[in-house]
């Protein structure tokens, strides 16, 4: 017997969107020098994989959670009109747009722990303006 998963409905407006997170090539990647990360670094390199594990954990959560965008009819037409179907909507908005940038912070998070790691090794390799992700996501 095939199983068949239905397409998430999102109601009659656009379809969320995960937010856009860019860096220079190379951002993010360790770079360890000739003798390997010292103690701190490594330690560093094993922290920013937890953080990118839990980027990864949100961003399962967001594929989750858009299944209910803008469907305020979820629990009928009748109800759209009154509370349920109504608040649904709103509080499913406010769990995707979290998770959305949850899962863009936590990974900015760990990259800047590499970032650091490689600093501290003296293998930075990127270059990029500081800050720009989130200056473009703050709309500027």
């Amino acid at each position: 017997m095939t199983v068949h998963t239905p397409e998430p409905v999102y109601g009659p407006f656009p379809q969320p969107q995960q937010p856009e997170h860019h860096s220079p090539p190379g951002h993010g990647d360790p770079h360890p020098p000739s003798g390997g990360f010292s103690a701190d670094a490594a330690s560093l390199i094993t922290v920013a994989n937890c953080w990118d594990d839990m980027s990864e954990a949100l961003k399962s959560a967001w594929d989750s959670a858009i299944k209910g965008w803008g469907y305020p009819t979820i629990f009928g037409m009748q109800d759209t009109l009154y509370v349920a179907g109504r608040l649904h909507m709103e509080i499913n908005k406010t769990v995707v747009n979290a998770l959305a940038d949850g899962a863009a912070i936590t990974s900015l998070l760990a990259d800047g722990l590499v970032e650091t790691a490689n600093d501290f090794s003296k293998t930075d390799a990127s270059q990029g303006a500081a800050f720009r992700t989130l200056e473009a996501r703050a709309g500027e």
